[in-house]
């Protein structure tokens, strides 16, 4: 054997092992990306579940605020009525008491409670 043929040995051999571990290689990266891929699909799905359940607890929140928006709304209305109609009202039954204190008071003879000058 020549020189020749041991280093073209050696390179075929060299070049082999290099093949076979570029292959090795090339396997295990398929693997990889089957488990990513399957990785990928399972969070998609998961995923999507939780999408739509958060899709319809939003549902559920928007129109637990409209009810409460609703409620809020009356009770402003409420309110400006109440206010409306107090004023008038709480002055209309303290000129009733007072008219029915003086009634009371003419009828039963009392002096009036307003205080006279006196004359200096």
């Amino acid at each position: 054997m020549a020189a020749g043929d041991v280093v073209a040995i050696v390179g075929a051999t060299v070049l082999t092992m290099l093949v076979a571990a570029l292959v090795t290689v090339l396997v295990l990266f398929a693997r990889w990306l089957a488990e990513l891929r399957a990785t990928v699909e399972d969070l998609r799905r998961e995923t999507l579940a939780l999408l739509e359940a958060a899709a319809g607890t939003v549902r559920a929140v928007a129109d637990d605020v409209a009810r409460v928006d609703a409620l809020v709304s009356s009770a402003e209305r409420l309110d400006e009525a109440k206010r409306a109609v107090a004023t008038p009202v709480v002055k209309a039954m303290a000129f009733g008491t007072g008219l029915s204190r003086a009634a009371q008071r003419l009828v039963e003879g009392e002096p009036s409670r307003r205080r006279r000058r006196r004359a200096s």
